[in-house]
């Protein structure tokens, strides 16, 4: 086991002693001569709907830079170069950083590569994190102990900038040796077309958030209805306060009101948190009408699958896991059970794979799950 290369490491510490915080030295440390950039983002999401970024980093070359992320900045010139397809954006474990750069910046990066995505389609290790890939591929050995610190705090501690730095600092070089590694077994194409499928996730609308409650699709339409709305209540609610929702009001009082007949102030005094239920009884009452008088009721939800629905699953599961194995890829690329059991429902309705399916794991599992699919379901 090696350590950090000291010299190249001092020298970057000291060139990031300092954030940068000022438009000046922002723009200068953005060079338009690169054709891949290392990004990560550090945040704090305790008491708010939203992440607050506190920290972009950014590794160009041999430039580390640490943006500070409550610095009053003109974001363009960041903006413009994680949405050029033509600028490789390297990350680890991208999505709540993602989601960090919707909220604050409303971009989502074109020609991103996710390290940890990366190297699943090379060895049976889904969720590898950063330190681990770096000692697996640099032989460098990572310290993580200031994960959870207050980053929103300055100045920053040297131990935060040592972290901050660690995140981004081999970001390049990884990418460089785990892409060679997909080229070499030729699997950089399935992996291309995977972070495009990831990236092409839309998020859940406050109008469908619904979907997710637990137990919902026990629930008969009218109920549904008046869940549908007391929900899209709550979400835009908790997204326009920017508090989380379990700080607004829970799924389980929600799901108890609509399967209520009526509900009054009483009601809701023996239904809700005493708080709850002086905040916002009358916007409760509302949200409740609204969806009790609703003209257009929402599609029952899926019911969990059968016995039968069950043992399908297991069948196309069982093939894909043992694909995997031969392959000495992931198991989860190819066989996580939420992946086949969405297979399973769209078969039944459409009588073919669901369009994500094509491309890599049609060519992979494609025919062996039509045989077993249209075996059990034609």
């Amino acid at each position: 086991m090696v350590e950090r290369s000291p010299t190249r490491y001092v020298g970057v510490l000291a060139l990031t002693k300092n954030l940068v915080n000022n438009q000046q030295a922002f723009d200068d440390a953005l060079r338009d001569d690169c054709d891949f950039v290392g990004i990560d983002t550090e945040f704090i999401r305790v008491n708010t709907f939203y992440p607050i970024p506190a920290l972009y980093q950014l590794a160009q070359g041999s430039q580390i830079t640490l943006v500070d992320a409550q610095a009053k900045l003109d974001y363009t010139a960041l903006e413009s170069t994680l949405l050029d397809p033509k600028v490789t954006k390297i990350m680890h474990a991208c999505s709540e950083d993602l989601e960090v750069l919707q909220h604050h910046l409303g971009v989502r990066p074109r020609g991103l590569v996710d390290t940890q995505l990366a190297h699943a389609f090379l060895k049976p290790e889904f969720s590898l994190s950063y330190a681990a890939l770096v000692e697996r591929y640099l032989g460098v050995e990572l310290t993580k102990q200031s994960t959870r610190s207050n980053w929103l705090k300055r100045p920053l501690s040297q131990a935060q900038l040592e972290y901050a730095i660690d995140d981004v600092l081999y970001l390049p070089e990884l990418w460089s040796l785990i892409r060679l590694r997909l080229e070499q077994q030729g699997r950089y194409a399935w992996f291309t077309q995977e972070m495009l499928r990831l990236l092409d996730q839309p998020s859940v609308s406050a109008e469908d958030y619904y979907r997710t409650v637990k137990g919902a699709w026990r629930l008969q339409p009218r109920q549904l209805s008046i869940l549908r709305s007391l929900v899209t209540w709550r979400e835009l609610e908790a997204r326009d306060r920017d508090v989380p929702r379990s700080k607004t009001v829970w799924d389980t009082h929600l799901m108890k009101l609509a399967q209520s007949e009526s509900v009054s102030a009483r009601v809701l005094e023996r239904t809700l948190p005493p708080g709850v239920a002086r905040v916002y009884a009358n916007d409760v009452m509302q949200a409740f009408d609204e969806g009790k008088s609703a003209t257009k009721l929402p599609e029952p939800l899926p019911r969990p699958f059968s016995p039968h629905q069950g043992k399908i699953v297991k069948l196309l599961r069982d093939i894909a896991s043992e694909t995997a194995d031969r392959l000495g890829m992931a198991v989860e690329l190819l066989a996580r059970k939420r992946d086949v059991e969405a297979c399973v429902r769209h078969y039944e309705t459409q009588r073919v794979l669901p369009s994500w399916f094509n491309g890599w794991r049609d060519e992979l599992l494609g025919d062996s799950f039509l045989q077993i699919l249209s075996g059990q379901l034609g």
